[in-house]
């Protein structure tokens, strides 16, 4: 009745917050040094006879004889000291005694006392709180050799805890008599920690402690030799500026200008349901999903007409499942972020680590069956669009793409998503034998990998090539002639009928595949022609290579360098035969994993292309109809409109659809303003607030000799750069330079056959570009900021593909 074990699960209402902290603390399997408490009930009895209960003393002296410990500290632990809007820390009593019964009997009245003490009314008139009840912790003391406090989440910084420490007992530092010695860590990287005390296990458990808690504590310790004891757990009371995270260097890819407001409406809503639907899949739990609905809704931003990740959202979406880190890790590589967790809030798990884990098979196994599925939608969608036309033949056609990109993409999006945690894996194994050389090898792991569908447009460029160096004089013509004539006389003459044809079927097949291939206000291949021409004009000139004969011979060098992986992981593991050859089946199967996974999201990413390019024919008949009932003055204009606008207009239902024109003409114009705006394509804002112009994080030194990035594909060369905006300038490449741009999309390929190495602005490990480039054996260095401008056409660089590392030898 009056005493209960802290090892038991205590009621804060019985015993008060500090000895239902620590009861829970010892669940959640942290060191608490041994003790027991007095419920509140032993106060008010007291009280009211003004005595101890009968027995009680009795009962009191078996349990602190069991306490090995010559000294004891008697805490106070009043009802409702503590929650997420007050605190009332170092305002009651703790007091070290003798280990007997007359010390421990005075104390216990001493806290009790406390109640009523000075610094208790002082803060019970700020915080309106009122105390009257109490329980009393006992539990040993120990001598400890450091003690101290820690925030898992810093005043200043909100992706660092802080920790505030002295030698010897913690008195010191509550009381403020001392200066104590602090340190801000982040939960990666705690290796680094050169502490005089067990920091990492302080820093590990303190997260996973928050991680349980589901928000950030304020949390007390000693050390004693190199074990960490935890000696209460409290809410964070003092409010911290939220930070909202953004990145572009993922989505660069997909969107590298500024996309129009139709394109940001329809992405916007794509990536509500992309992440929603991927944690359906993963079983997240109804109410998870809904305490989530503000971050799945902004998982991504735009900025200078720019879009970006969300990255807190996306890292607080993530923190609702099991495999939080994990995933957390995986993305950040996926995307080129940098390796750190920007969330801010923790779901409570509710989801089995098993059951998501045969989730996880099971979906794996059903991947190839998704990856079909939404190719036949799309090719659906495709004929239905070259087929038929007519006013609600497009408007039916208008609703089916965005029930695709909304509620049927989930499929193709499996393969992002066993892209990222079967590239991450791999690169784990890869590590853990390769050490720090283990980045070159993670690549040629995975280049050439077979029917790769990002091949097949050079394979059939290549072939187009071989036809018109088939004709008598046909290369010459080509070569001597500008891109109107060629096209001209190809589509005109009988001579070149067969060339005629092969220019047909590439510009069906593989058109709209181009530079910014998702933007609404790119031209690609189709659109343009003109551009493909001259694209095929570059590689007869500069003799490109058989891109067939290129991948057999890339090949070769993935299987030899798995045939080496074999035999290291052998010879480590020497006489436990039985665990290389589970190494080695390991491998294997990983490897086999990631490339199918890598193949799948190429062909999702090609059939996304061309439903994106169907969409546009779509819209721009509608553009055009309106324009004939006067509701637009250009077809283009309806790139102006929301996705929700033109659904009321093709169905008659706007509510200012007489000002249409008024709207689009204001809004073309403040496209145009904004989309002057640069924004770094890594940055942080206070939530809730849109500063018009933000400073990169790391500054442009102009004159710099060496750049550093993400090692995306091996290989060391040397040669002159050429700096391109877009694949349409794909001409001005000669054979053996080393690209540099922005970003890669799909549609940057074409060049690939070209090019001796390449330079990347942003992108990650599995970007496009880096993807093609290990298959070609192409040295790539990406996400390396303000390289773009850093470096100029005929720059002599060396490029180091092994180490992430450029250095500019030659400035022209």
């Amino acid at each position: 009745m009056y005493i209960s074990k802290l090892t038991h699960s205590l009621n804060e209402t019985l015993v008060g917050g500090k000895a239902a902290s620590l009861s829970k603390l010892i669940e959640f399997g942290v060191d608490v040094p041994n003790g027991f408490v007095l419920t509140k009930q032993l106060l008010k009895d007291y009280l009211i006879h003004q005595q101890w209960p009968e027995g009680f003393l009795n009962d009191l002296q078996k349990e602190i004889s069991s306490l090995n410990s010559d000294k004891l500290i008697v805490r106070s632990s009043a009802i409702g000291e503590d929650s997420e809007n007050h605190s009332f820390a170092g305002q009651l009593d703790s007091i070290v005694v003798e280990n007997e019964l007359s010390a421990v009997e005075a104390t216990i009245r001493q806290c009790w006392k406390g109640l009523e003490n000075d610094r208790v009314k002082a803060y019970e008139k700020i915080s309106g709180k009122i105390l009257t009840e109490m329980g009393v912790v006992i539990q040993i003391f120990l001598e400890a050799d450091y003690a101290g406090v820690t925030f898992t989440q810093s005043p200043t910084d909100e992706l660092c805890s802080y920790t505030e420490y002295v030698q010897g007992a913690g008195e010191q530092l509550v009381a403020g008599k001392i200066t104590p010695k602090n340190f801000s860590a982040k939960r990666t990287g705690l290796d680094v920690l050169n502490l005089p005390f067990n920091g990492k296990q302080l820093i590990t458990k303190s997260f996973q402690l928050k991680d349980r808690y589901a928000c950030h504590l304020d949390i007390e310790w000693v050390a004693k030799g190199n074990q960490i004891y935890f000696v209460q757990a409290r809410p964070i009371t003092v409010e911290v500026s939220k930070k909202i995270y953004w990145s572009n260097t993922n989505l660069n890819e997909n969107y590298p200008d500024p996309i129009s407001p139709l394109l940001y409406s329809i992405a916007r809503d794509s990536y509500y349901h992309y992440f929603k639907n991927i944690s359906k899949l993963l079983q997240i739990d109804g109410e998870t999903l809904r305490s989530l609905e503000s971050a799945f809704s902004n998982t991504v931003g735009i900025w200078g007409n720019r879009i970006y990740y969300n990255m807190t959202n996306i890292h607080n979406v993530m923190s609702s499942s099991p495999l939080r880190a994990y995933f957390k890790e995986a993305f950040n590589q996926f995307v080129g972020y940098s390796d750190q967790d920007v969330a801010t809030q923790s779901s409570v798990n509710r989801t089995s680590l098993v059951k998501l884990l045969w989730r996880l098979m099971y979906l794996n196994i059903r991947l190839e069956s998704h990856v079909r599925n939404i190719e036949g939608k799309v090719s659906d969608f495709s004929r239905k669009v070259d087929e038929e036309n007519g006013d609600q033949i497009n408007a039916k056609l208008f609703y089916e793409f965005l029930d695709l990109r909304f509620n049927q993409w989930y499929h193709a999006s499996l393969a992002d998503f066993f892209s990222m945690i079967h590239y991450k894996l791999l690169g784990k194994i890869t590590h853990s034998f390769y050490g720090e050389e283990s980045v070159g090898v993670h690549n040629t792991l995975i280049q050439a990998i077979p029917g790769l569908i990002s091949s097949e447009p050079l394979n059939d460029i290549w072939d187009l090539v071989i036809q018109i160096e088939k004709i008598d004089g046909g290369k010459t013509f080509f070569l001597e002639n500008p891109a109107e004539l060629v096209w001209d006389t190809v589509n005109r003459s009988s001579e070149w009928k067969t060339v005629q044809f092969g220019f047909q079927q590439y510009l069906k097949t593989w058109g709209f595949r181009c530079s910014g291939e998702l933007m609404f206000f790119k031209r690609n291949y189709i659109e343009d022609p003109l551009k493909f021409v001259e694209l095929v004009q570059s590689y007869m000139r500069n003799d490109a290579v058989n891109p067939r004969l290129v991948i057999q011979k890339k090949d070769l060098e993935r299987k030899k360098a798995m045939r080496a992986f074999v035999w290291k992981i052998i010879k480590k593991r020497h006489i436990l035969f039985p665990l290389a050859l589970f190494d080695i089946l390991k491998l294997y199967l990983i490897a086999s994993l990631c490339k199918h996974a890598i193949s799948s999201r190429e062909r999702v990413r090609y059939k996304q292309a061309e439903m994106y390019y169907k969409f546009k024919v779509v819209v721009k008949r509608i553009g055009a109809k309106e324009v004939s009932k006067g509701n637009l003055s250009d077809s283009e204009d309806i790139l102006y409109l929301s996705y929700k606008e033109i659904g009321e207009l093709i169905g008659s239902s706007a509510m200012d659809a007489a000002l249409l024109k008024e709207k689009i003409a204001d809004r073309i114009l403040h496209f145009k303003e904004e989309s002057k705006k640069e924004f770094p394509s890594n940055f942080a804002t206070n939530f809730g607030e849109r500063p018009e112009f933000i400073e990169g994080e790391i500054p442009f030194v102009e004159g710099a000799t060496e750049f550093r990035g993400l090692a995306a594909s091996g290989g060391r060369i040397k040669g002159r750069v050429k700096v391109l905006e877009s694949v349409l300038e794909g001409y001005k490449i000669e054979k053996g330079d080393i690209l540099v741009t922005k970003q890669t999309d799909p549609g940057w390929a074409m060049v690939f056959p070209l090019i001796g190495g390449l330079i990347v602005e942003r992108g990650g490990a599995l970007s496009h570009g880096a993807i093609v480039a290990r298959e070609f054996g192409i040295p790539a260095v990406i996400g390396i900021d303000h390289i773009t401008r850093s470096l100029k056409d005929n720059d002599e660089v060396i490029l180091d593909g092994n180490l992430g590392k450029i250095q500019l030898i030659h400035h022209d």
